[in-house]
């Protein structure tokens, strides 16, 4: 069977590990990739990879997960921290960070190709907000991510309530305090 190279160790790890079987982590990929017809027999498939055909058509193409070089990351998380600097300023033009409203938008066009870093998320939000942003820009994002940010959203909604009544001895004051 042929699998595309992107595709990494770990991404094909956790996606037979969403389809249901577990594959030892110490096994090499290329072990991994002989075996993998053995592996595809035995999935459940889900809503994402619906069929064996699905399954094999996903391997064989480049892999959707984002991987920046070393020199690109840096490149981006500059451009990012930049955004966030200028919008934290309250989207001052000074000329250390931008001089005109064409510069973030520039910048922005750059990076919002790489979704799956949270600063260039966060960058985008900021951009959108500002009163300079002519075209609203969308970070794209991979569906793994989308799936992790989801899972994430849903925890923070989760609110526990508790009162807990005390009674005071005669003569002490009485604090109250909400949590």
């Amino acid at each position: 069977m042929f699998v595309d190279k992107s595709h990494s160790k770990k991404d094909i790890i956790n996606l037979f590990r969403k389809l249901g079987i577990i594959i030892n982590k110490d096994q090499s990929k290329g072990e991994i990739i002989t075996s993998l017809d053995n592996y595809i027999d035995k999935c459940k498939f889900n809503d994402y990879i619906k069929n064996q055909t699905e399954l094999i058509e996903y391997l064989s193409k480049p892999s959707p997960k984002q991987r920046p070089s070393v020199t690109q990351k840096n490149e981006i998380m500059f451009l990012s921290k930049k955004i966030i600097k200028w919008s934290n300023n309250n989207y001052i033009f000074d000329g250390a960070t931008y001089s005109n409203g064409n510069e973030p938008f520039q910048d922005i066009m750059k990076i919002y190709t790489w979704g799956d870093i949270s600063a260039v998320r966060k960058a985008c939000r900021l951009y959108n907000s500002s009163p300079y942003c002519d075209n609203h820009i969308n970070p794209i994002v991979s569906e793994e991510i989308k799936q992790e940010l989801e899972n994430n959203k849903i925890i923070k909604q989760q609110y526990m309530n508790s009162l807990v009544v005390r009674r005071a001895p005669p003569g002490e004051k009485i604090i109250v305090r909400f949590d």
